[in-house]
């Protein structure tokens, strides 16, 4: 498959069956340019997890793109070449500068050019299309979303790795930064050795007299930069990373050296001025006892940084897409050798995941000297490439290279007595100290919610009309108009259906959707409810808490069943529904099969789903502060006993009828008549919360008592207490096994249990176990009727006389369990 756009070709292996307008837009994201005005990805990331350093955002990730200066967005493929032919790359242009007073000798700010100076080698696909990435053709519903598969993001496109620059390139690039920026000679040694392409920095920077930079407003003055790409191999990540600054073990509280191995050494300290460099100057020194001290420190963070922001899952598909912070830091030993290297400012715990990723141990960074060596291994990786690479090719190819920006001078303002380190923190702290306010999970699951809709939309999936639909951005008269449901009930239902569709083109499409604002989530059955959730309550017009808290719960009313089974949205009336699920539900239980009737209950179920949720009649958990109620049920799992049962079909019903008439939900018996109040007012009793949980409860689990002293309540009530004495039984046939004797074996095991009791107790069971098979018979005979034959039975003579009209159920553990329905 081929994919073009502005006339050059993008080649695509054919195992990946996607369309070519995804094509386009997987182009579109491999060129992330750094700073997109408009990439929503990158706007995305940053309210959503401001405080993590490694936001996977859009940035410069392709071979050796610089940008100095200028403002915007821009980017498009170059025409395909053979491996290893450099072609001139696009103009890129890096973010606005709004800093004021430049000062005149820093050229290329706000309105000055940037060029991609780096020659483009044109990505090459291998053959690793994802297990969730299956042609666009319909799939059972007995595979569930929430499958784990290995890859869930569309892999990033991989290219040949330029090579290794000579040394007359790296010198010449070295000089230049001497001569514009000040630079030390090991620092700019450090940062030419570090570039991809120094033939295109030094060509970027243009005149020593005025160089071109990025201008970084900080408090205090203004920090230059060069965007480029850098081999990961010569950076390293920072030894003493902030997130690790709360877990260290310091002097004052043990002597290094004798207590664990987090206090083998001293924690490394805060870096500073070189002491033969001015404090302006854009490098940093750094004191520690020796290389040992530092791979410590270094083992100490990456150990750290893996437990709690790990990234490699991500950048294993999609490489480091966003520029990292890298300052020269010279580290000093003891005794008196130092070494230079480029260390994160800011990135690196993405940096941590490159090393983890490519085997490279951090602390070797500033010990090892590019030579022969990391020739042979750019020179294997692109025969690999050409050949057919292993997996474990495809993420080196990735990973060898990163987008950086590298801070290489620093201009405080006049009077001003801030100094470099000062200003790289203050830098840093914008990011982490002083983040955007995060979104939260509301605002984020609309903005997925809405990409979802659009990528359908573009994909031909959905029609406009539908997309708007499902957005809540028509009216209902609209809706009607359209041939579309106005009843938020049946557009919750037709909302969860798009989400739980086994197509792989929808599956693929929501997936793209996804991560195309974030390369961390998975698409499972918890994300897919949270964006369903978020589209169905746009149809309520509640206050704030309210919607809150609908959002709460009804992102967990449905469950696997509803991800995993067969069922479609099919717009059929309520009574019609009903009816159908209680066909389906008298056949499965004659058939016996009762736990999964069949899909029009489902449907029944998801339809209904939303006027129990949104009315607060069905809740979530709320936690164990304040709550002794024993059903930790989610929803979900609630109406799932509802839809297996006669009853519980005509309450889902009965949910329905009285949400689209503007009445309370009312409780329904076995039969589907409305239940009255005991007081012989007329009024009826309301479902809410600990009713359905009573009347519905898991399987081998007791109903609520009756209070009544009908035959139906006594028999009501026999059967609970024959289901709390089985589930009795087990808790004292566990119990019995879990003592132990003082050798740590159970005594049952040991001294076992007199034969007399046992051939008692057998001779109990066999006579329970032989009536219960006799029972669940006669329930089959009693409730299994052929589609079409139902008949509400009429009670019987003896009921009628036993009728108690004050009959009522006893929840007296909740004071406002009993609810009158005017």
């Amino acid at each position: 498959m081929v994919a073009e756009r502005h006339g050059a070709a993008i080649a695509f292996s054919p195992e990946w069956q996607i369309s070519s307008d995804h094509a386009r837009r997987a182009a579109l994201r491999s060129n992330n340019a750094p700073y997109r005005g408009r990439n929503r990805l990158t706007i995305a990331q940053r309210h959503r997890n401001p405080s993590v350093s490694a936001t996977q955002a859009c940035g410069t990730l392709n071979s050796s793109t610089v940008t100095v200066g200028g403002g915007g967005n821009a980017g498009r493929w170059t025409k395909r070449s053979l491996p290893g032919t450099p072609r001139q790359g696009p103009k890129w242009l890096s973010p606005p500068s709004t800093t004021p007073g430049t000062p005149g000798k820093w050229k290329g700010g706000a309105l000055g050019p940037a060029w991609s100076l780096a020659p483009r080698i044109d990505p090459v696909v291998a053959s690793e299309a994802p297990k969730s990435f299956e042609p666009s053709v319909a799939q059972p519903r007995n595979t569930p979303v929430t499958k784990s598969n290995d890859i869930h993001i569309l892999p990033r496109p991989v290219e040949a790795l330029p090579e290794y620059a000579s040394a007359p390139a790296r010198n010449n690039l070295a000089v230049k930064l001497t001569e514009a920026f000040g630079h030390s000679e090991r620092s700019a040694r450090a940062i030419a050795n570090a570039v991809v392409d120094p033939s295109a920095v030094r060509k970027g920077i243009g005149d020593p007299a005025a160089p071109n930079a990025e201008r970084i407003a900080v408090p205090g003055g203004t920090l230059f930069g060069i965007r480029t790409a850098v081999w990961a191999r010569r950076v390293m990540p920072d030894p003493r990373n902030p997130r690790t600054l709360p877990s260290r073990r310091h002097p004052f509280a043990v002597d290094p050296g004798t207590g664990a191995e987090d206090s083998k050494f001293r924690p490394v300290p805060e870096p500073k001025s070189p002491v033969d460099a001015s404090l302006n100057a854009a490098e940093l020194a750094v004191d520690i006892e020796s290389n040992h001290h530092l791979n410590w420190a270094c083992q100490q963070a990456a150990s750290y940084v893996r437990s709690t922001n790990d990234w490699s899952e991500s950048i294993t598909y999609q490489g480091v897409m966003e520029a990292v912070w890298i300052v020269p830091t010279t580290y000093r030993h003891e005794d008196g050798s130092e070494v230079t290297a480029l260390t994160t400012a800011e990135g690196s715990s993405r940096m941590t995941a490159v090393h983890t990723l490519l085997g490279q141990r951090s602390a070797d960074v500033p010990y090892d000297e590019p030579g022969p060596k990391f020739r042979g291994r750019i020179k294997r990786l692109n025969e690999a490439l050409a050949s057919g690479p292993t997996q474990e090719d495809l993420v080196a190819l990735r990973c060898e290279r990163v987008p950086a920006l590298v801070i290489v001078g620093f201009e405080p303002f006049a009077k001003s007595k801030t100094a470099f380190p000062t200003a790289i923190r203050s830098l840093v702290a914008l990011r982490h100290v002083d983040p955007p306010t995060a979104w939260g999970d509301g605002p984020e699951n609309e903005a997925l919610a809405d990409e979802v809709l659009d990528e359908l939309a573009r994909r031909s999936l959905i029609s406009a009309t539908q997309a708007a639909y499902y957005a809540g951005s028509c009216t209902k008269k609209e809706a009607r108009d359209a041939h579309l449901s106005d009843d938020p009930a049946e557009r919750a239902a037709a909302i969860v259906g798009l989400f739980s569709n086994p197509d792989g083109r929808f599956r693929d499409a929501i997936r793209g959707a996804v991560t195309s604002q974030s390369s961390r989530k998975r698409v499972n059955q918890r994300l897919s409810n949270e964006l369903a959730t978020a589209l169905i309550l746009r149809a309520y017009n509640g206050d704030a808490t309210k919607v809150d808290q609908a959002r709460r719960y009804l992102r967990h009313a449905f469950g696997k069943a509803v991800h995993g089974g067969e069922w479609a949205v099919t717009g059929r009336s309520t009574d019609q529904l009903v009816a159908d699920a209680m066909a389906e539900v008298r056949a499965s239980i004659a058939a016996g099969t009762p736990d999964e009737p069949g899909p029009s209950s489902l449907e029944l179920a998801v339809r209904a789903a939303y006027p129990l949720v949104v009315d607060g009649r069905l809740n979530a958990d709320r936690g164990t502060s304040g709550n002794d109620q024993p059903d930790r049920r989610t929803p979900g799992e609630v109406l799932d006993a509802m839809r297996q049962l006669p009853q519980g079909i005509h309450q889902l019903g009965q949910a329905l009828r009285d949400f689209a008439a503007g009445v309370s939900i009312r409780a329904v018996d076995d039969d589907g008549r409305t239940r009255p109040l005991e007081d012989g007012t007329g009024e009826e009793i309301a479902v809410n919360d600990v009713f359905l949980r009573g009347e519905f409860p898991p399987p081998g689990k007791s109903k609520a008592r009756r209070p009544g002293d009908t035959p139906t309540d006594r028999y009501d009530n026999a059967v609970g207490t024959l289901a709390d004495a089985m589930e009795a039984l087990k808790t004292a046939f566990d119990d019995l096994g879990a003592v132990l004797g003082d050798d740590g074996r159970p005594l049952v095991d040991v001294k076992g249990v007199d034969q007399r009791a046992c051939a008692a107790w057998r001779e109990i069971l066999s006579t329970v176990q032989d009536e219960l098979v006799l029972w669940s018979r006669t329930h089959k005979r009693a409730h299994a009727v052929a589609k079409g034959q139902h008949r509400d039975p009429a009670p019987s003579h003896d009921e009628v006389e036993d009728a108690d009209p004050t009959a009522e159920w006893d929840r007296a553990a909740d004071d406002d369990t009993t609810i009158r329905v005017r």
